[in-house]
């Protein structure tokens, strides 16, 4: 399931840089059923709310992001994998996740077993990073709500 989720994610962020409208992406990721046209709708949202949350930092902390993306060691690379390094890498390209993103992400796959050093992990790591909006702002400030909101 979280591959689905994550390949949603990766087709609306290219359809975004792309310029492409919400209808030309429900129709190349040729939508079958109502529950994955909710699932568009919700990957939307978080994009949305993951450029919110990253914009407010850049403001509020006057901070900008590295350009430069840190280089890994022999063994970081040997550890992690090739093939898993550059499916991290894809999403960094796209712009799904940021410099420091990358480094948590980097950072949690050292400690996995190696036999959960896979792409279902990184795809697991990749929805934590982007469904964290929490972390900068207080419940009931956010844009958008959760099935689990109550509106009083």
């Amino acid at each position: 399931m979280s591959s689905e989720i994550v390949k949603v994610l990766e087709t609306i962020v290219q359809a975004i840089n792309e310029n492409y409208s919400f209808e030309d992406v429900e129709r190349s990721l040729h939508l079958e059923n109502k529950k994955e046209m909710t699932l568009i709708a919700a990957a939307y949202s978080w994009i949305y709310e993951k450029k919110l949350r990253e914009l407010y930092l850049s403001k509020a902390l006057n901070r900008q992001s590295s350009k430069s993306l840190r280089v890994l060691s022999e063994n970081e690379l040997y550890i992690i994998g090739l093939k898993n390094y550059d499916y991290i890498l894809h999403f960094y390209n796209i712009g799904l996740v940021n410099n420091s993103e990358i480094e948590m992400i980097i950072d949690n796959i050292m400690t996995f077993p190696e036999e959960i050093r896979t792409k279902e992990s990184i795809n697991l790591l990749i929805l934590s990073v982007i469904l964290d909006i929490d972390r900068v702002y207080l419940p009931g400030s956010r844009y958008t709500l959760y099935s689990s909101d109550t509106i009083n």
